[in-house]
This record gives C-alpha cells, structure tokens and sequence, in this order.
C-alpha cells in the first residue's frame, strides 16, 4: 500500500512503489543524460525505495531525508510522472528531479503537482527554501515566487542550467497576491510511518 501525501482537483502525490518502474523509466525516455536502460532505472529506484525508512514528517530543523513522489490522475490513479525532494537540515529542500509521460506533457497536470508540492513544502511543513536546476528546454518560465540566481553547467548534459530558489517569504506574498492561482488541495503528509514500521 502507498501513501499518499497531497491530492488536488486533478492530481495526487504519493509515495513511490516498485510497480512504478517502468514509468519513470517512460518519463525520463528523452532526457540528455538518459534514457536509463531498465537495470539502471531499477538500481536507481532500490536506493530510493530504502531511503524511504528515514523520512521524518513533519520536518524538524535537524531533518536529512530524501522523498520521491509518484504523480498519479485523480479520475484513475493512473500515472502521470514523478518529483523527488531532498530535505536538508534547517528545513531546506531540494527539488532534485520532476518528469512526466512524454504523451501527458503539456497537459497541466505537472504544472498543478508542482503547486500542491510547494503548498505542501512551505504551507504545510514549514520549509523555509528550496533550490532546483531548470533545464530550459523543458521549462521556459519561472514561477512568480521563484528567483533566477544563476547558471551551472552540466557535464552530463553538456548545457547551462538555470538555478532557481524559492523561499518561504517569497511564497507567502504570492499566495497572500495570489489566493486564486493555488489548486485546491487537501494535504495528508503531515506525519510518516516507515514501511518497516507499518502494521
């Protein structure tokens, strides 16, 4: 059984299960530096999937775990694509990687789970940042509560990325100027069971 974290009008994050392997696969088909073959996908996810012991929700100022959420249609829990979050000490994040199904792109469901998952992050669990690495060929535009602060370049996809923080502060004024842009959603995160610890 998976555990899902947030749910809005047309989507739902929750916890990754092995059976999601060949879709994230999918989605990450025509990124530069991939496409995995299916041992590397597997071998990536297995490090994932044990790191799920140490998740700590809510986040404390000492919390150092690793999420990664499946993205899932509400109308059929049928999936979407995938966002992984790192959380570092003093309630940082890092939005690490965020694909979907190349045939569901351009759709809005990402654009709607990128929006729960930061209501999530800074309404609900209190994160005080988070950074991300966009590659402009698959996003062109920030959002309002986001800052370009600069350029790094990726060996592996022999490009510029750009860098881009989000702060606490930043999305509190553009939720305060912004009430309507935030999907509806109800948040279910707010604590955590380890998969070992589960009855």
């Amino acid at each position: 059984m998976s555990v899902e974290f947030t749910r809005g009008p047309n989507v739902y994050l929750r916890e990754l299960v092995p059976a999601d392997l060949e879709n994230i696969k999918n989605s990450l088909v025509d990124w530069e530096q991939f496409p995995f073959s299916i041992d590397k996908t597997k071998n990536y996810l297995k490090g994932l999937l044990t790191t799920l012991r140490y998740i700590e929700r809510p986040y404390t100022n000492d919390t150092q775990c690793r999420e990664i959420f499946t993205i899932c249609k509400n109308s059929d829990d049928s999936f979407v694509g995938f966002t992984q979050v790192s959380i570092f000490p003093g309630k940082i994040a890092e939005i690490k990687a965020t694909a979907s199904l190349t045939s569901l792109r351009g759709q809005g469901y990402m654009n709607e789970a990128a929006l729960i998952r930061d209501a999530a992050l800074f309404t609900e669990l209190g994160c005080n940042s988070y950074t991300t690495k966009h590659d402009t060929a698959q996003i062109h535009s920030l959002r309002a509560y986001q800052t370009l602060t600069g350029t790094e370049f990726s060996s592996v996809r022999q490009k510029d990325l750009k860098l881009v923080e989000a702060t606490l502060s930043s999305w509190n004024t553009w939720k305060a100027n912004n009430p309507s842009s935030i999907p509806s959603y109800t948040f279910s995160g707010g604590s955590y069971t380890p998969p070992h610890l589960r009855t």
